[in-house]
């Protein structure tokens, strides 16, 4: 992640976004090199992944000219954006009340276009709130009907797209919740009962 961050810089027109990110290291040359060469990146990074609904998509195409390769084609009527302006003001406050420094990933700034990431880790598991975060059902120690259920209890990087592996976990730590009295749920039990 630190290779692909840099100086977060304000929405512009994707034309000039470039520009101002050079002006954002002509003004804070020693912020812009701190961020470079700090350590410790993943130790002292927070990283906000920002969800959005907007109706866009993007499509990888195969093309042969100049050469072969596999690249993503964006309309623009439904371009997936690049800058999403609540993300960019809750990271720039977040960053505010920790003495924190705000970035953006390069190819956002510099080419427009946006990226993704499955963030995987942080949340670990364990058998008490000094071991780790959540129980072996996934709830949060001392916060009674809170769960985790994303990425973050994920301990590693698992190769793959991590998606399924989140849905497993997800249904899996659903049915272990008790179905309230009265409810017409059926039981994932009374479900296998029947295959």
């Amino acid at each position: 992640m630190k290779i692909f961050s840099t100086l977060a810089t304000k929405q512009s027109t994707p034309f000039l976004r470039p520009f101002v990110w050079f002006g954002n290291i002509f003004y804070k040359p020693r912020t812009f090199f701190k961020q470079l060469i700090g350590r410790k990146f993943a130790e002292k990074s927070v990283v906000f992944l920002v969800m959005q609904s907007l109706d866009n998509s993007m499509k990888m195409v195969y093309k042969r000219f100049p050469f072969s390769r596999i690249s993503i084609e964006n309309k623009k009527e439904n371009r997936v954006p690049a800058y999403i302006d609540i993300g960019q003001k809750v990271m720039h406050r977040y960053a505010e009340k920790v003495d924190g420094l705000p970035q953006n990933a390069t190819t956002e700034v510099l080419f427009n276009m946006s990226s993704t990431a499955h963030i995987l880790g942080g949340i670990p598991m364990g058998e008490t709130d000094k071991t780790g975060v959540v129980n072996d059902k996934f709830e949060v120690f001392n916060y009674p009907g809170m769960m985790i259920l994303d990425g973050s209890i994920i301990p590693g990087n698992l190769g793959v797209n991590p998606s399924l592996t989140i849905t497993a976990i997800s249904e899996y730590a659903m049915a272990l919740v008790p179905i309230k009295e009265g409810s017409t749920t059926v039981s994932l039990e009374e479900q296998m009962a029947h295959l």
